[in-house]
């Protein structure tokens, strides 16, 4: 079963709801200013040596990055064309005049 409490980041000794994770980090960041703030997930918080290790296995990176979860399909890129008046509006003139050619 999923535990309601998480340990603090900074200090292991408080344990919080997790819902009220967030505002108990802005309290204790004051007090203890040393740990880097993870880029995909703010309730993360890690000393500057294991936050490379942390961003790169991040499991809050995949709903940033959605598309990573995925094997990665290439397309071909083609070059836009432009839609002129006669492709998108009906041909409601009776003379059929047509200014953009």
């Amino acid at each position: 079963m999923d535990d309601p409490f998480v340990s603090c980041p900074y200090e292991a000794a408080h344990r919080v709801p997790r819902s009220r994770l967030q505002a108990h980090l802005v309290k204790c960041q004051q007090k203890y200013p040393q740990l880097r703030i993870c880029p995909y997930n703010a309730t993360h918080r890690f000393p500057e040596s294991e936050m490379k290790a942390h961003v790169v296995s991040c499991p809050s990176k995949a709903f940033v990055f959605p598309e990573e979860r995925h094997c990665k399909v290439t397309a071909a890129l083609t070059t836009p064309r432009p839609i002129l008046q006669k492709d998108y509006l009906p041909e409601t003139d009776p003379n059929h005049e047509i200014w953009d050619d």
